[in-house]
């Protein structure tokens, strides 16, 4: 199994989805450190969307192009999911410190409200 860094962005299979979950093939930043995925079966994630909402912090971040992810994305942070690795496809790329921990800090947010 690839190692599954947090702040990594990797193309992630949502479906089948639910409600209002985030469904489909996506890009998505994994959230839960090396430690944790390793011995875990699953992986914590915030999925990516190409719908960019500009000012929604807590909630949504944009990430801009970089590496294999083609186009700008929101990482919508209150869509945290915990999935089995198996729907963990290929890395796109790799969030810097401070964009991960803007998102850290927005997660924290939403949970302490």
């Amino acid at each position: 199994m690839m190692e599954l860094n947090k702040g990594d962005i990797y193309l992630v299979n949502f479906d089948p989805a639910r409600g209002g979950e985030i469904g489909k093939l996506r890009p998505a930043v994994v959230i839960s450190d090396l430690a944790d995925n390793e011995i875990l079966e699953t992986v914590i994630v915030i999925p990516l969307s190409t719908v960019i909402e500009p000012d929604t912090l807590p909630y949504r971040y944009t990430i801009l192009k970089r590496e294999k992810l083609e186009k700008n994305c929101d990482a919508c942070i209150y869509e945290i999911r915990a999935l089995s690795k198996n729907r963990i496809k290929k890395k796109l790329g790799k969030l810097s410190s401070d964009e991960l921990s803007i998102i850290t800090e927005a997660l924290c947010k939403i949970v302490q409200n």
